[in-house]
């Protein structure tokens, strides 16, 4: 995709190939009509046309003794960042999102570290809990009031957040003893 990106860029860069296009904008033509149009040689707009095709901005197609050149709509409808951005990075993109988003719930509600109100809303709430589950260590198990202990740091209603966490599979209790499940 980067270099589809590129050669994009290569190919739009040149002032007679976007003077093409905004003519091909207009309607479909051939080569002698685009060639009258822009003052340019016949050889020079095919020469042009080859490179717009290349870069998949371009269709042809022939009626009768003529090729008809026309705008492929399809690649104008991309926007600039899923040009730029391939998959790989297109996943870095959704990764720096989601962890754009998950600061700013985190300030929100948890300004201070302490969360006042849990959020409604499940995604929200989800980002809260795994801040506050963060604070426990997987590799030992908790009594319960080690765990009300750890949670109420961060949330007044430890019990609710506990069964959540048991709901979630996150964590299990056996004999009062709390188990990390993650």
């Amino acid at each position: 995709m980067k270099n589809d990106a590129l050669m994009i860029f290569k190919v739009l860069a040149d002032d007679t190939r976007l003077r093409i296009l905004q003519a091909l904008r207009e309607k479909d033509m051939y080569v002698e009509l685009l060639s009258e149009r822009l003052s340019l040689t016949p050889p020079t707009i095919s020469f042009h046309l080859k490179k717009l095709q290349d870069a998949g901005l371009v269709d042809a197609r022939r009626e009768q003794y003529y090729i008809v050149y026309s705008l492929r709509k399809e690649a104008f409808g991309i926007s600039l960042s899923e040009l730029l951005f391939s998959a790989e990075d297109s996943k870095a993109a959704g990764d720096l999102r989601e962890e754009q988003y998950r600061r700013k719930v985190l300030k929100s509600f948890m300004p201070d570290g302490y969360c006042k109100a849990l959020p409604a809303q499940i995604k929200k709430r989800m980002i809260i809990y795994e801040e506050i589950f963060r604070r426990f260590d997987p590799s030992r198990s908790y009594t319960e009031p080690e765990v009300n202990e750890v949670i109420g740091q961060v949330h007044e209603d430890f019990c609710s957040v506990r069964r959540d966490f048991i709901g979630l599979g996150w964590m299990h209790r056996k004999d009062g003893v709390y188990y990390i499940d993650r």
